[in-house]
């Protein structure tokens, strides 16, 4: 029975816990007492979700237990604990924008950056001439296949290129599939607002 605690307790003790990385309290399974306490350092969240939107909205971001505080960017720049500015109350967002968030916890812990986009109040795609018109289908822009917004050639700046670029925010080796639509190889600022600019022209 010794040997089976002994081995049990050298299991536990050999398995690496960052403070850092969990929260409640893990034991060895033995009647020691003792135990591991932390946080979980997790990205923000925002409510409502990154999406197109018709109205302007209220945007809330939160983040887990033993954040101190959230730091935001709308410009473009990189969001973190020592720049952009500290989240207090909702951020209004009246027209298309990428909200960058960080989690910043004590001992200079930070979360990954968390990337938010809006696009406020696309128009729709205008009605087909002739033939007795129709209504056109909610933030889509018809525009030609080589498009540079159109990223995945299907001859629309609709909701999919939108997540093309959103998903790769921050790439540094992007092709134009991946969100790229200015040719520099980065998914930035610059191609979020080619896209909306296209979206709302």
């Amino acid at each position: 029975m010794k040997y089976f605690l002994t081995i049990m307790t050298l299991v536990a003790l050999t398995i690496p816990v960052y403070a850092s990385e969990v929260t409640g309290t893990i034991t060895t399974g033995l009647s020691t007492g003792g135990g591991v306490e932390g946080i979980v350092v997790e990205s923000p969240t925002a409510s409502p979700g990154a999406d197109t939107y018709t109205s302007n909205q209220s945007v809330t971001l939160s983040g887990g237990e033993g954040t101190g505080y959230i730091n935001y960017t709308t410009d473009g720049s990189r969001a973190t604990c020592s720049s952009g500015e500290t989240y207090t109350s909702p951020i209004s967002v009246t027209s298309s924008v990428v909200i960058e968030a960080i989690l910043c916890y004590a001992n200079n812990i930070s979360s990954d950056v968390a990337i938010f986009g809006y696009a406020i109040n696309p128009p729709s795609a205008p009605a087909p001439s002739g033939g007795g018109g129709g209504g056109g289908g909610g933030g889509i822009i018809t525009t030609t296949s080589n498009s540079s917004q159109d990223f995945n050639e299907d001859g629309k700046v609709d909701i999919f290129d939108f997540n093309a670029l959103i998903t790769n925010w921050g790439s540094t080796s992007a092709t134009k599939a991946e969100g790229d639509a200015d040719g520099d190889g980065d998914v930035d600022i610059f191609d979020f607002n080619l896209l909306i600019s296209s979206w709302e022209g």
